[in-house]
This record gives C-alpha cells, structure tokens and sequence, in this order.
C-alpha cells in the first residue's frame, strides 16, 4: 500500500531542505570562525609603551607566559629554547621575530628567546599594548 504523502513530487527535495541548511550553517560557520581569531594561544597582557609597531611581513610569532609557569609557545605548541631554535632554523625565512610576552614573564627568557632570534637571521621585536603617549 502507498501512502499519499509519498505521492507528491516536490518530497525529495523537501528532505534535502534540513540538509542543505546544515551545510551552509557550516560553510558560513568555517568562513567566519577564523576570521576573528588573531593568533590562537593563551591571552597575555602585554606591558604598555607609547612606540607603535609598523606592519610586518609574514611575521614569525613566539608567545611567552608570565609567572608562575613561563612557557613558550610558537606555531601552536609550547616548545623549549632548543626546539624554538630548531624551527626557527627550520624557516629559512628571514625577516621579523615578533615576540608576544607577559608582564611577568622572566626577562632572562626572553634574553634567550631574542638571542635565539639573532643568531637564526631574525629581526627581533617586542611586541607592547597600546600605552599612554608621552
């Protein structure tokens, strides 16, 4: 026995509306999702300086957390001064190191990091949040 409901035409492409949806929800989702993402990571609270950084080309970013802690993160994974050094070898890319650190974040460790940065060919800069100008 068939049912009426099964008779119409248009049923086919009634049962492809949900799907459909769902998959421009997930186009839409993807296309937008990273667009407001800046640098995935943990968030830092980097000290103020009134000195405003100019644009960099394909920068190479390292993040640095504060105390009690302090790790280093690059490329989405937290690494060691001797791994850092290694991907950084790695590149071949030269131009700038942009470091993204903690107020608290050990100065000696960022001495390393910068030092690091130097010897592979980089342009070292510190990144800083926008601060009072003087």
């Amino acid at each position: 026995m068939r049912l009426p409901r099964c008779n119409c035409v248009g049923a086919p492409f009634l049962l492809m509306a949900p799907i459909l949806a769902v998959l421009l929800s997930l186009v839409f989702y993807l296309l937008l999702g990273g667009y407001f993402v800046l640098q995935p990571g943990v968030a830092l609270k980097a000290p103020d300086s009134p000195f405003m950084l100019l644009p960099q080309h394909d920068p190479q970013v390292v993040s640095v957390t504060g105390a009690p802690l302090p790790q280093i993160y690059y490329d989405n994974s937290v690494v060691t001064t001797v791994e850092l050094e290694e991907a950084l070898r790695k590149t071949h890319a030269t131009g700038s190191l942009i470091i993204k650190a903690d107020r608290l974040a050990p100065y000696d460790l960022l001495v390393r990091i910068m030092t690091i940065g130097v010897h592979c060919g980089f342009t070292v800069v510190l990144a800083t949040g926008t601060g009072p100008a003087s």
